[in-house]
């Protein structure tokens, strides 16, 4: 259920208070499920794989080319999901730094790059950023006590 939730379009979804509660658990629970999901998707996709080769040798054969192509496909997906999972870390330490207003420049490239590859929270962070930057350059200047 919380999969087919991850995969809505954000604006389609219930919130994840809504969700908690249709499945009679708490939001916290489920947010701390979600912040560790790519990494659970990268465990399980490894599994699999593992699974298709031990039967294969448990039966003291070789894979067939069928076992073969899936194992490579639990092996790729599996790599995809632990690269989500680090950017998914990295993105969330890059949000702390954006709310401590203490992003470099590098930090900035790196929030550039991850939007315009599609990563939506790279976008919101950024979004505050200018949002931020705006305000700040709206404050009226200081006056000198040279007067």
């Amino acid at each position: 259920m919380l999969d087919g939730w991850k995969q809505m379009p954000e604006a389609a979804r219930p919130s994840l208070r809504a969700l908690a509660r249709e499945l009679g658990t708490s939001h916290q629970l489920l947010r701390y499920y979600l912040q560790s999901w790519a990494k659970w998707q990268a465990k399980e996709y490894r599994r699999q794989a593992k699974e298709i080769r031990t039967r294969a040798e448990m039966e003291s054969r070789p894979l067939t080319p069928w076992e073969e192509q899936q194992a490579r496909a639990y092996d790729q997906e599996a790599f995809q999901w632990m690269i989500e999972s680090v950017l998914e870390k990295n993105i969330m330490e890059l949000a702390r730094d954006a709310n401590a207003g203490t992003l470099n420049r590098v930090q900035v490239k790196m929030l550039k790059l991850l939007a315009s590859r599609g990563y939506p929270k790279a976008q919101k962070i950024l979004e505050k950023l200018s949002g931020r930057e705006r305000s700040e350059n709206n404050l009226p200047l200081q006056r000198s006590s040279r007067g």
